[in-house]
């Protein structure tokens, strides 16, 4: 088998991936691993860099949380309303992940099913009641397009972290509350459709705005930000205010709960536990700052991902049909609730939980992880580092180093593939493509883990393997040691289990996301809710923009999230043959945007105007598959 290498090599800034590009792993893949070794380094004018796409060095560095930091500078940017759980180290980040990590249980995440299920409906009816749209589809009659995806995902998470995280509900545009539904004493100025109490945005408004523009915080001091006369800059200070204001005003309010007799078995909010902690090294600054790092990473993150699942699902028309059955064959009917967790595990463990986790391979939304080695008492200050061949290497302190999420996602050593990809004849596996199928344990698809064929290619599979570690090999996780991996949070024995280290959406080891379960909760249920009545297709009017109407005018409205009447009438009168060619070239164009067009500086999102849109309908509204 091959192993695993560590190489110096000067050329790296001069390939077309230069490191300098902070997501050069999304762009490039596992192409520099594949001529380079799973590992190599790089020696930089500010030190030795070291990418790394190798489960057994990631692994290692991960669960050694001493020797290998965080770089903490790095984050000062999500720093503005305190230190928190994400942005310390050593024993301050004990102390906060300590009282953290007791706000994510699985009492709140009953709440979490619940309330994303909800969410998803609402935000169904949202998509219907838009100008031009309708969610009573048949076939032939319009559907409900969707230009951009993200902001409505970016709200639906937002919304179900705000109800399950701080007790706060908030309202989509032209929602009202339910009939006999109350808003306890004080926190109707956190659900109001306008500014109330003095202030001059609403909190939905404020949370938006700091959550979109947060990077205007790293580029300038807030003094400075303060007086810059851009109307951009001026609305995020302005927000960053609000928003200041309101967790304030959460705050009292909680703590006002806490002295009149609330405790945390009274509450499921995730505010509460950080302020009835005995440590008395968590100040206010600490509470508010961990409160708004829930609400960022549980909105940006899971609304990527909702909305690339959507995407790929309408990309890949056979996989949505597989899942409608698994889902037929799978939930209560309508007006039966959903138990948790036994329905969670139930979807988590069938075809469902595979188009999940293929999502968060082919596109998590951290592209590189960073870390860097600490100075070493008893080696020099040095780090060691035990290769795939067993042999050790040792690094000198200050080695910054990526984790390449994109990268080892792709690493053929690692996951069953099948040797020939759908969408490029040159391509010697699938690994840039979207198979659901590579996490089923019991299937004949060519890239399934039950399959000799991807199995072959596997190092685990190979009989001459003489290798002393074990870490490559993939067992069956425990539920506990799945939440330590960071992997696959379901806990099933159904799907496919990647090495340590190989599938890393949520990081690996101590420092892996506290929300991990929250999340994959949340996209269970809104992916559930959604397709057991919908169906996505890709929104074609891009590619429909030169084509005339009967008449002889040429289409127009192409790209935007506008009326879509117009590309109903055309498509109604192709033929079956009109219509693959023009599906291909919309899948041709998306194809293009994922696998290229992605950008950010936090987390991998669509950026400028091109923008993959969708067609949803009721089932059986399809025009398309």
């Amino acid at each position: 088998m091959a192993y695993a290498s560590l190489k110096l090599d000067a050329s790296m800034a001069a390939q077309q991936s230069s490191i300098l590009d902070p997501i050069w792993s999304y762009r490039e893949r596992f192409r520099p691993f594949a001529e380079h070794g799973d590992a190599f380094l790089v020696v930089t004018p500010w030190g030795l860099y070291m990418a790394n796409a190798s489960p057994t060095l990631i692994h290692q560095i991960a669960t050694r949380r001493t020797d290998w930091v965080k770089p903490v500078e790095h984050y000062s940017v999500i720093e503005h309303f305190g230190p928190n759980v994400v942005t310390t180290e050593g024993s301050t980040w004990r102390d906060h992940r300590k009282v953290s990590s007791g706000a994510f249980n699985e009492r709140s995440n009953a709440v979490v099913w619940r309330e994303s299920k909800r969410q998803a409906e609402e935000m169904m009816s949202v998509w219907g009641r838009r100008e031009g749209n309708t969610s009573d589809v048949a076939e032939g009659k319009a559907g409900m397009w969707v230009g951009n995806v993200y902001p409505d995902a970016a709200t639906t998470s937002l919304h179900v972290i705000s109800r399950t995280g701080f007790g706060v509900r908030l309202l989509w545009e032209g929602e009202e509350m339910e009939e006999g539904e109350k808003v306890e004493e004080g926190y109707e100025r956190f659900t109001s459709h306008v500014p109330t109490r003095g202030h001059t945005m609403t909190f939905k408004e404020s949370i938006h705005t700091m959550l979109r523009d947060v990077i205007w915080m790293g580029l300038f001091s807030r003094g400075m930000l303060k007086k810059l006369p851009f109307k951009r800059t001026r609305k995020v200070w302005e927000a960053y205010t609000e928003l200041n204001d309101y967790l304030h005003e959460l705050l009292a309010l909680k703590k006002a709960a806490i002295a009149n007799g609330l405790t945390e078995k009274d509450t499921l909010d995730l505010m509460v536990p950080l302020i009835t902690s005995p440590d008395p090294s968590l100040p206010t600054l600490s509470i508010l700052g961990n409160a708004f790092i829930f609400m960022l990473a549980g909105h940006e993150t899971t609304a990527n991902s909702i909305t690339y699942l959507l995407i790929l699902l309408a990309l890949n028309p056979h996989a949505q049909r597989r899942l409608h059955r698994t889902l037929d064959a799978l939930l209560p009917a309508p007006g039966v609730p959903w138990p948790y967790p036994s329905l969670f595990h139930t979807l988590g463990n069938s075809y469902l939980g595979a188009c999940i986790n293929e999502q968060l391979r082919l596109l998590p939304s951290i592209p590189m992880i960073p870390k860097r080695s600490s100075p070493s008492s008893n080696s020099n200050n040095k780090q060691t580092l035990i290769l795939d061949t067993g042999d050790t290497i040792t690094l000198p302190a200050n080695t910054f180093q990526h984790f390449c999420c994109h990268s080892v996602h792709c690493n053929p050593r690692y996951w069953p593939h099948s040797p020939t990809s759908a969408r490029n004849p040159s391509a010697t596996d699938d690994l840039a493509d979207f198979v659901p199928e590579r996490w089923m344990r019991d299937d004949s698809h060519p890239s399934s883990s039950s399959s000799s064929a991807s199995s072959a290619k596997h190092p685990d599979n190979n009989n001459n393997n003489n290798n002393n570690n074990n870490e490559t090999t993939p067992h069956i996780q425990t539920v506990d040691e799945l939440q330590d991996l960071g992997g696959n949070d379901i806990g099933t024995s159904a799907l496919f289990t990647p090495p340590r280290g190989a599938f890393i959406p949520f990081s690996d080891g101590a420092r892996g996301c506290l929300g991990r379960r929250f999340a994959m909760v949340e996209l269970v249920a809104v992916a559930a809710r959604i397709f057991r009545d919908y169906a996505v297709e890709l929104d074609v009017r891009p590619v429909l923009g030169n084509l005339k109407t009967s008449d002889g005018a040429r289409a127009g409205g192409v790209g935007g999230g506008g009326i879509g009447g117009w590309a109903e009438d055309i498509i109604k009168g192709m033929g079956s043959q009109e219509k693959k060619e023009v599906y291909d070239k919309a899948s041709e164009r998306a194809w293009g945007i994922l696998d290229g067009g992605l950008g950010g500086l936090l987390t991998l999102q669509q950026k400028g105007s091109e923008r993959v849109g969708l067609r949803v309908v009721r089932r059986g509204g399809e025009v398309f598959s």
